[in-house]
């Protein structure tokens, strides 16, 4: 791991570029809607079939103006409006489900006085801002879902998409309040927010099949759920009410670099009973075996227990991950999690985390891999996510058996007999294992806070 000495300075360099990159960009996207929810309470169900109430909103978190040496000038509370994006496809009998990705919080370090730093560990608010790469190259014929309908459900709340709670922090510098050890609370509002697209989505397909045409063969037929980073975590965890919702569509899942390699402090701070910050447990869906108390389950268990009682409960169903073996952003939200009390450090990634996170990645993998739903593709160097960015996503020269393209591509395509295609199979990286360089590691940093 002696390439690894040097990421601690490769690190530094670019987490103080971040706080200065743009964040705000035109949506090119002219077929795109975007939909406003107004602020407030609604009524919808759940895929436990029950009756809730629920309050979509953004985190309301802080948004710091940083000086040249990194020091906040200013923090305000970050906007609280939550809006998402639909876009209507020639195949309107498949769907896609993207959820955005940008980090998590759950202490008072992590979603404020994190936030006040060069290294904010979560986005507060929506960025208007819509990938115009990777799956969202509507120009490009080689996207297999370029013609799908596509919903976006931006991230905002610091809950990878999970929580329903409004939980207060302490500021303990006073620069968000006014006042040190001032209160501010953050709206996990997560799964709120999905829950209104779910409903929107359901209105949507019933009204579209109203008006269908008698002789149109009508009705959702694919349901592709997948998300990148944060956005990972929320496509898994809302996979079984979507499925609830469109019990008739074959459904397929893809989680984008985000790949269950978490601490203990985050579980137990954030979604583990009785002081769970985000207020996750009760939007399980109880019916699936295993589910329950899967948050109680050790941290290096935890994801492939989740997998592994989706897939059982869906066996018809498809199930994957993708990663690569040293994603130098998965690697440092983990460091930031295994020091959550030291913000200093949160940016100092050790040889040592660093291989211990991509070991833990490709243990949950092939493990995961028992399954025989569940495919992985683990691609070489450190960049993070593939669905939003051209490079990775149609490269055809990768180091693999089988390009990411058309590995993604099988995923919801049906083989001779019925039989999985050939190139939906599991893949590693070949000839990957050196650790990056610094330089590499830079390119990748780079690459990520670009978007």
């Amino acid at each position: 791991m002696k390439n690894l000495k040097a990421i601690k300075s490769a690190v530094v360099i670019f987490l103080f570029a971040f706080g200065f990159i743009a964040t705000a960009q035109a949506d090119t996207h002219k077929d795109w809607k975007k939909i406003d929810v107004a602020p407030g309470t609604y009524q919808t169900t759940d895929g436990n079939g029950a009756s809730r109430e629920i309050a979509p909103s953004c985190s309301g978190g802080p948004v710091c103006t940083l000086d040249a040496a990194g020091k906040p000038i200013s923090c305000k509370l970050g906007d609280k409006q939550f809006s998402f994006y639909f876009k209507p496809g020639k195949e309107k009998e498949k769907l896609v489900v993207y959820f955005d990705g940008g980090g998590a919080c759950w202490d008072s370090n992590t979603c404020v006085t994190g936030q006040q730093t060069p290294l904010a560990a979560y986005v507060p608010e929506i960025k208007d801002k819509l990938s115009t790469e990777g799956l969202f190259d509507q120009n490009n014929p080689q996207n297999p879902y370029r013609d799908w309908n596509i919903a976006v459900i931006p991230y905002c709340t610091g809950d990878i998409h999970w929580g329903s709670k409004d939980q207060n922090y302490t500021d303990y510098t006073g620069a968000v309040t006014g006042a040190p050890g001032g209160t501010v609370t953050i709206h996990h509002r997560g799964f709120d927010n999905f829950l209104y697209v779910r409903d929107w989505l359901m209105k949507r397909y019933a009204k579209d099949k109203k008006h269908a045409d008698e002789n149109e063969d009508d009705g959702l037929k694919k349901l592709l759920v997948t998300g990148s980073s944060a956005g990972a975590y929320g496509a898994v965890f809302a996979y079984p009410h979507m499925k609830q919702a469109f019990p008739q569509a074959k459904g397929y899942l893809m989680a984008d670099a985000g790949n269950g390699v978490v601490s203990e402090a985050l579980l137990q701070q954030a979604v583990r009973a009785p002081d769970d910050h985000w207020g996750a447990s009760n939007n399980l869906v109880h019916a699936i075996p295993g589910m329950d108390g899967i948050f109680n389950l050790p941290a290096n268990s935890f994801a492939q227990g989740f997998y592994s009682a989706l897939a059982g409960n869906y066996p018809q169903d498809r199930f994957s991950q993708y990663s690569t073996l040293f994603d130098v952003i998965q690697a440092l939200f983990y460091n930031i999690s295994l020091n959550q009390n030291d913000i200093a450090a949160w940016g100092q990634i050790s040889p040592q985390v660093y291989g211990a996170w991509s070991q833990q990645m490709v243990n949950n993998a092939f493990i995961t891999a028992a399954n025989p739903n569940y495919r992985f593709y683990i691609a070489s160097g450190c960049n993070h996510t593939v669905l939003r960015f051209n490079d990775d996503f149609y490269n055809t020269q990768m180091a693999q058996d089988v390009s990411f393209l058309s590995w993604f591509k099988a995923l919801t395509k049906q083989g001779d007999d019925g039989a999985y295609p050939d190139n939906w199979k599991n893949s590693f990286c070949v000839g990957c294992t050196i650790p990056p360089t610094q330089q590499e590691v830079g390119a990748c940093l780079a690459r990520s806070f670009s978007r």
